[in-house]
């Protein structure tokens, strides 16, 4: 990066590949040949039996829940640190969503906290393998299987992660992944479902062959976004145009990436009719997604490295903490988040200081106003939610760029005080 300028995100979508995206909206490639072509690289690649691509998390996570009998009057686990939509799947099933807390440094489900959210009622747990770090899924699964209850793994920031060197969404009963703009690999947009299932994923299949394609429409707002995210994160474009609006912003108390990338948190009454309507996914996404998973290796590669110079130089200063890792994780660095007591004054140091940076999108839903009828007691994630931070990791930043990062933190949190 140039001029000392850090954007918060960098996208792993390149122009080639809007290039390519632009030539399959226009071609006539069969989507059903294409997207098995993706499938059948990205089971091998997680090391599941099954993969059905699907058109969001969401709705992938709502299939996976009906297909392992949740309804109602049942329950299901889910980390409190977490992103809204994910809590307001379950209630459409009939069921009810039960927090419990994560670890304050780990992010991720505490499973002592998950057995004592059990009841006799629970059907499944997500465990959510926030910010590319792995749940410790030896605990969970141990405890879900003396309890009987079924394991869908949240691996929407996690793809390529592993935990004991099984990449995560091949160590539960099924797993439900994300590709969006923001993710460490797209399609531009749409989801995937893993399992080792052959009656889950027989169920999804149908369900996702009986609706109509991704609009084209769509996949090409897409790309245009992609394109314009790739120009707006180079070093010089960034310096001149973005990182001026963004300190602007800062100083009226707004975000605008954060405002622009957003979504508005909602309770759903059903669900979105747009899913089942356009479920299928399009050659295009696959060949996207395809050739990010040819790069994803090298993209994760990055990542780690960024994370683990970051998780070195900033181990130390006075006021921060730096994130830990359960024991077998092997992170991917899809986010790396600090905790401050003065997050807020952090934040406005470090843009001063060039380095952009987000609160995120994650909320401690357990005493989210959206879900009053749902709320417990998760100090750790009402704690999170309050303090975290993201700093830049994505795999477009050099040494000198992490250099820069460590030592504006510093000199911010030496200004602010602990």
């Amino acid at each position: 990066m140039a001029f000392g300028k850090i954007p918060r995100f960098s996208p792993s979508f390149t122009v080639r590949e809007a290039l390519l995206s632009a030539r399959h909206l226009a071609g006539t490639e069969r989507d059903a040949q294409a997207v098995e072509r993706f499938e059948r690289e990205f089971r091998s690649y997680i090391g599941a039996r099954h993969a059905v691509m699907v058109p969001s998390a969401r709705y992938g996570l709502y299939l996976l829940l009906e297909a392992f009998g949740v309804g109602q009057g049942d329950e299901v686990v889910l980390p409190a640190l977490t992103y809204f939509a994910v809590p307001a799947m379950v209630p459409l099933l009939g069921a009810r969503p039960v927090f419990a807390d994560v670890g304050l440094r780990s992010h991720v489900l505490d499973p002592a906290a998950f057995e004592a959210a059990i009841s006799p009622r629970t059907k499944a747990v997500v465990p959510t393998h926030l910010f590319g770090t792995p749940c410790d899924m030896d605990a969970i699964r141990e405890i879900a299987r003396r309890r009987g209850v079924a394991v869908i793994e949240d691996c929407a920031q996690s793809t390529g992660a592993r935990y004991k060197g099984v990449r995560v969404g091949n160590l539960g009963d099924a797993a439900y992944y994300t590709f969006g703009l923001t993710k460490n690999m797209t399609t531009l947009s749409g989801a995937m479902i893993t399992t080792d299932r052959d009656e889950v994923a027989e169920r999804i299949r149908a369900t996702i062959q009986a609706g109509g394609p991704t609009p084209r429409k769509k996949l090409a707002k897409e790309a245009v976004t992609g394109l314009a995210m790739v120009v707006a994160t180079h070093p010089w474009v960034y310096w001149a145009t973005v990182h001026p609006a963004v300190v602007l912003g800062n100083k009226l108390g707004q975000d605008p990436i954060h405002e622009r990338f957003g979504e508005a948190e909602v309770r759903y009454d059903k669900l979105p009719s747009s899913y089942s309507r356009s479920s299928r996914a399009r050659a295009v996404q696959a060949e996207i997604g395809l050739s990010q998973l040819n790069r994803l290796e090298a993209l994760n590669g990055a990542r780690i490295r960024n994370g683990r110079k970051l998780d070195q130089g900033l181990a130390h200063i006075p006021g921060l903490t730096v994130p830990t890792y359960p024991e077998g994780a092997e992170p991917i660095y899809m986010s790396f988040v600090v905790h401050h007591a003065r997050r807020d004054e952090l934040a406005r140091a470090l843009r001063a200081r060039g380095v952009d940076t987000t609160v995120g999108y994650m909320s401690d839903c357990s005493d989210s106003p959206l879900f009053p009828e749902y709320r417990a007691e998760c100090p750790n994630a009402s704690r999170a939610h309050a303090e975290l931070l993201h700093i830049p990791v994505h795999p477009n930043l050099n040494e000198r760029d992490v250099a820069h990062m460590i030592e504006a933190t510093r000199q911010a949190c030496l200004e602010i005080g602990a």
